[in-house]
C-alpha cells in the first residue's frame, strides 16, 4: 500500500519529502501542525506579512523572529494532513503574500504523526 501511495505523489520537491515520511513510517493520513517558513530583510515587512497571514482561515501565526544573520522569519501553521496537494496549494499562497511583503517562502516541515493521539 505504502509503494502505491508513494507512486501517486507528484515527482518535485514537496513529493521528495512526502516520499521520505512514508518510508519512515509516518502515516500521512493523521493530521498534525505543519510549519510554513518565510523570510524577510527587516522586521516591519515580517511583521506586515505575520497580521496578513494571522487574518486567513485556519491558520495560527507565530511572532516574527530575528536570526544570528539578522534575518527575519515567520512560522505560519496549519493543522492538517500532510497532502501534496494541500501543501503545495497553501505553501503557494503564502510565499505570494510574502512577495506582497519583500519576503518569500522558505520551505516547510512538521513532526511525524503521532498516532496515539489520534
Amino acid at each position: 500500500m505504502r509503494e502505491l501511495q508513494k507512486a501517486m505523489i507528484p515527482d518535485d520537491e514537496n513529493g521528495e519529502v512526502l516520499r521520505r515520511m512514508l518510508d519512515d513510517g509516518d502515516d500521512l493520513s493523521l493530521e498534525r501542525p505543519i510549519e510554513f517558513f518565510h523570510v524577510f530583510d527587516d522586521e516591519s515587512q515580517a511583521e506586515a506579512f505575520a497580521a496578513a497571514a494571522a487574518d486567513k482561515p485556519l491558520l495560527t501565526v507565530d511572532e516574527p523572529e530575528v536570526d544570528e544573520e539578522d534575518v527575519w522569519q515567520v512560522c505560519v501553521v496549519r493543522v492538517m494532513a500532510p497532502s501534496h496537494a494541500a501543501i503545495t496549494a497553501l505553501e503557494r499562497e503564502l510565499g505570494e503574500l510574502a512577495e506582497t511583503f519583500g519576503g518569500f517562502a522558505d520551505g516547510w516541515g512538521c513532526s511525524p504523526a503521532d498516532p496515539a493521539a489520534h
